[in-house]
């Protein structure tokens, strides 16, 4: 993250079927002669650490400086003391290396040095294992990222800088290496949403693949929205598959906006189809059965799992498809944030002798990541924001009220909710929809930390760079200053 902006990375394959032989060599020398040089930079780094290496608050960090006197003789253009000897010459080294590619290597390699103190671990051992990927800026043409429609080997190239032959034919100018990508629409929608800062190609030997990554510089825009902004809570359920409650700007839960979400046809036949698989298993239990007969039985519950697990995909993918719907619907009103409420540790804590076999059974072949990673992926092939789409952790939303805050509170039944101390009485899905709702505005009007992480995706939202959290702050701290003071809740 800076101070302007957030950087994201876009992943686009390498149409490496493609291109020539003579590219694919020139492109492994390219990276292999990074990779030497980075870690010749390393080596350099770790052997004159006490000169080159100044301590801050704890933190060692390097002098890039003094690490040029050591590596690199000074070109006229720099207008600085010449040193026509160094120590480490790296020209001399690596011939076929320009002055920019040498800088932008001794990036990567300090880099490098500084996570290894961060983490304390100690240098490779073998260097010569893996290769380093050398970023390349975008600033000064060092790469050039082209759509060309009318090419029928691909749609969009990127160009990288070659100067392997720039001294040998006594030229100025560096060649490019062209390379073709594997683009599709959504890789398309990701490259327009920022700037282009930087990229880096990777190899995977094992796969042998080719891959660019595209560095990217995200920056808010300020909040110009018509619509006010609003945020829904989703619960998740394994009998109802999904609740969900809608947070309005006049903050109240909207009564009409609340929905359940469940799929009583798959469900029958979810059940159907567990009792035949229950059945079969009963009856392969018996020792008195004969082989022949036992491997019959064997092959239709192979055959019923199979189809088990198809109904169950099926499932998830109805109830997705129309809670995005749904959602798509509320979001032409609202300027609106998701937040899916994430179960934990649910699995760790529902192990056996601890609950109900029935209970503990449902939970275990409960598919909540797979719904949530489908919302998300579904929403994002509709052009939603990944922010605006969070998965956070639902622990203990179900156990206090969600008009007073209280936690003197009881559940006669699954489904039911009892507040003694305001007298509320819910659906208790219900009351936990409410509650993921206020999380998020918990944690935007509270912050203990400077970002929010979502839980399926594990990324980091910093509360500064995305207009979400401004945006509700502000809004909220206007017009809901109520939702501030302690135990305080929303309006029902």
């Amino acid at each position: 993250m800076t101070r302007s902006g957030v950087r994201t990375t876009v992943k686009v394959r390498v149409k490496a079927e493609v291109i020539t032989t003579r590219k694919r060599k020139r492109l492994e020398q390219i990276t292999g002669r990074d990779t030497r040089i980075i870690k010749q930079y390393l080596k350099v780094i770790y052997h004159n650490e006490e000169q080159i290496a100044i301590t801050k608050k704890g933190k060692k960090k390097v002098s890039k400086a003094k690490l040029d006197h050591l590596t690199l003789t000074t070109c006229k253009m720099n207008k600085l003391p010449n040193r026509p000897t160094v120590r480490h010459d790296f020209k001399k080294s690596f011939p076929r290396c320009s002055q920019n590619e040498f800088q932008e290597c001794r990036e990567n390699a300090v880099a490098i040095y500084h996570s290894q103190q961060a983490n304390n671990s100690a240098p490779a051992k073998d260097p010569t294992l893996k290769k380093i990927p050398r970023t390349q800026l975008s600033h000064a043409k060092r790469f050039i990222l082209t759509c060309s429609p009318s090419n029928s080997i691909a749609r969009w190239w990127v160009g990288i800088r070659d100067s392997f032959d720039t001294k040998k034919n006594n030229t100025h100018k560096h060649e490019k290496l062209w390379l073709p990508l594997a683009c599709s629409p959504y890789h398309e929608h990701n490259l327009n949403q920022g700037k282009l800062q930087a990229l880096e190609v990777l190899c995977y030997p094992k796969k042998k693949e080719w891959w660019v990554h595209f560095i990217l510089l995200h920056v808010p825009d300020k909040y110009s929205s018509s619509r006010p902004p609003a945020v829904l809570g989703i619960d998740l359920g394994i009998n109802k598959r999904a609740v969900s409650a809608l947070l309005t700007p006049k903050g109240a839960i909207n009564r009409h906006e609340i929905r359940f979400w469940s799929d009583k046809t798959r469900k029958k036949l979810l059940k159907e189809t567990e009792r035949k698989i229950a059945k079969l298993q009963k009856i392969s239990a018996k020792h008195s059965l004969n082989v022949n007969k036992r491997d019959s039985l064997l092959h239709q519950l192979k055959s019923l799992r199979k189809r088990q697990r198809t109904e169950h995909q099926l499932t998830d993918h109805t109830y997705v498809n129309k809670l995005v719907k749904y959602i798509l619907s509320v979001g032409k009103r609202y300027d609106l944030y998701v937040v899916v409420g994430f179960p934990l540790h649910i699995r760790k804590s529902h192990y056996r002798g601890n609950l109900y076999p029935h209970s503990r059974k449902n939970v275990h072949k409960w598919n909540y990541r797979r719904v949530v990673e489908l919302l998300k992926f579904k929403l994002s092939l509709q052009g939603w924001e990944e922010h605006r789409i969070l998965a956070i952790g639902e622990s203990g939303t179900s156990s206090y009220c969600s008009r007073c805050g209280s936690y003197h509170t009881i559940r006669p039944n699954q489904p039911t909710f009892i507040c003694h101390t305001c007298g509320y009485n819910l659906n208790a899905d219900l009351n936990g929809a409410k509650n993921i709702a206020k999380r998020l505005i918990k944690y935007v009007l509270q912050p203990k930390y400077n970002s929010i992480k979502d839980q399926v995706s594990g990324k980091f939202f910093p509360l500064i760079s995305f207009r979400v959290f401004p945006v509700l702050s502000q809004w909220l701290q206007t017009k809901q200053s109520h939702l501030l003071t302690p135990g305080a809740g929303v309006r029902a």
